[in-house]
């Protein structure tokens, strides 16, 4: 006799709210859709653009071998986008990557320890190879990657060889907002525009003694061509 009561009651309240259930049914199963159609890194244009200019801001820390690589008192930043990268993805993933970007380093900042008396310039050049670990796990809306190479670095009046090994993640601005529902059927060059965030160490590996090595942060953004 209960278990019918409770059924009567459990009918009487579907009747009476079957509009507001049937409008919540509706949002749900419309958000589920949506869900099922984020567009995966291999799936994210008609045509395929290996290619990847970026421009981004840059901080560098030269003081890492000796403190908290985030502490940021360490940090030197460029007021302008000071770091320029050209990316080529041969085979699926897989991409080669040419890197320069320009620091200023002030009067009385540390490197490795070593305290600086005047003005120093830090050039940076290197070629790495990077493996995205979105397109391996088929990661839908961000692209996360790591990257290891060989750089020039010029110091000062000096020059040294780095290992540069790290990594960093690109956003898709397509992915995000009103952008997911226009991909298809044109391709809008905005739609090519990403974010990119990144984090390099570049170690001197030139003797134990040299200086210049260093940590460097890095956000801007790239286009896909």
């Amino acid at each position: 006799m209960k278990n019918n009561s409770i059924t009567l009651k459990s009918g009487s309240f579907i009747r009476k709210n079957w509009g507001k259930i049937a409008l919540t049914a509706f949002i749900f199963g419309s958000s589920l859709n949506t869900n099922a159609q984020v567009i995966h890194k291999e799936e994210r244009f008609l045509s395929d653009y290996r290619w990847k200019l970026g421009l981004s801001m840059n901080s560098v820390n030269v003081n890492f071998d000796k403190s908290d690589p985030l502490k940021t008192s360490d940090f030197s930043t460029m007021a302008i986008p000071s770091k320029v990268t050209l990316g080529y993805e041969f085979v699926n993933n897989l991409s080669v990557e040419a890197a320069f970007s320009f620091n200023k380093l002030k009067p009385g900042s540390f490197t490795n320890g070593v305290p600086l008396y005047s003005h120093k310039d830090i050039y940076t050049f290197s070629g790495s190879l990077l493996y995205s670990l979105g397109g391996l796990f088929n990661i839908p809306v961000v692209d996360p990657y790591v990257k290891a190479g060989i750089g020039y670095l010029s110091f000062g009046e000096r020059n040294y060889t780095t290992g540069d090994f790290g990594g960093g993640i690109n956003f898709w601005i397509a992915d995000f907002g009103f952008m997911q529902d226009y991909r298809y059927p044109a391709e809008a060059w905005y739609k090519r525009l990403g974010i990119n965030i990144e984090a390099m160490a570049k170690k001197n590996i030139t003797n134990s003694k040299a200086l210049g090595s260093h940590v460097q942060f890095s956000a801007g953004v790239f286009y896909a061509f």
